[in-house]
């Protein structure tokens, strides 16, 4: 199990690498005028058909989440664009995160039953033992419903997204010659800090808040039903060995966390806005999933 989540942690820091290539090969702005480019600019005339010419990405994923921006701006702004269309992938993607996050809060709870396997296990290094270890802990996620596996695919799901709505929110007619309450969603919080523009310093360091928070929630819930539950939990043998697979969990969380604020500072200020609303919503998912999908393992 240890090994998983090294792994996993290898897994993440190479997308993560992926996902800044892919940006930076495929900025929408001339980088001397830092103006999108007229032909990358989308607006509510542009078909489909000539951002699908551009490629699959841009008709499929681009183009719709664009549209949608603009198409909504028609009526309020473009913050309001920004934020519905936030919710709404929020709300398409609800179903395989609610099955990822309910499996993580199950990993979480049944780490006694997997510290006991693993101290049983101790120190045997023969294929035998190996592959007993592996069966037992395989019948216990079976038991409990667990898909150690679920958190990497909705993390591969989620980067289209979030490539999606960078290019979209840059691209959308509506972003670009709009605003929020007045407020240019094209400037970055950087700008921002150098022209001492508050607005663009609280919507970022609200969004670092919030992801973190939406990254801690499962984590403080689970010792708060712990330390409310009536079930008695026991401490098995070697609890090294949990607190490690805990402690790689909080490591992928604060390089998640770090990657997204040196993003989100330099890019504009609409994917911190993105972010903010995304991590609120993913809050009150957690309160559901905790609400009506958890339940104690005894």
């Amino acid at each position: 199990m240890k090994q998983f989540f090294k792994d996993k942690q290898k897994l993440l820091m190479m997308t993560i690498f992926l996902l800044v290539v892919l940006v930076a090969c495929s900025s929408p702005r001339d980088p001397e005028t830092g103006k999108v480019y007229a032909e990358k600019l989308i607006g509510l005339d542009t078909s489909f058909g000539s951002q699908l010419n551009n490629g699959w990405f841009d008709g499929i994923i681009v183009w719709p989440i664009a549209q949608l921006i603009n198409w909504i701006a028609q009526y309020s702004d473009a913050g309001i664009g920004i934020i519905v269309v936030t919710l709404l992938l929020q709300f398409i993607t609800a179903t395989f995160t609610i099955k990822s996050q309910v499996s993580a809060q199950r990993m979480q709870m049944i780490q006694p039953e997997l510290t006991k396997i693993q101290a049983k296990y101790a120190g045997k290094t023969d294929d035998r033992s190996k592959m007993m270890q592996a069966q037992e802990m395989q019948q216990l996620y079976s038991k409990y419903k667990i898909n150690p596996f679920g958190t990497i695919l909705v993390t591969f799901l989620q980067f289209p997204i979030i490539l999606g709505v960078y290019q979209a929110t840059q691209r959308a007619q509506a972003v670009v010659e709009g605003s929020f309450l007045n407020i240019n969603l094209t400037e970055t919080p950087m700008w921002g800090i150098k022209n001492g523009q508050w607005v663009y310093i609280v919507i970022f360091l609200l969004m670092a808040v919030f992801q973190f928070i939406s990254m801690k929630f499962p984590q403080w819930m689970q010792k708060y039903r712990e330390k409310h539950s009536t079930v008695k939990r026991k401490d098995y043998a070697n609890p090294k060995q949990g607190n490690g697979m805990a402690n790689s969990m909080n490591m992928m969380m604060y390089v998640s966390l770090a990657m997204i604020c040196v993003f989100a500072i330099n890019w504009p200020l609409s994917m911190s806005f993105y972010w903010l609303v995304s991590s609120i919503a993913r809050v009150i998912q957690n309160i559901v999933i905790q609400k009506f999908f958890i339940k104690d393992i005894n």
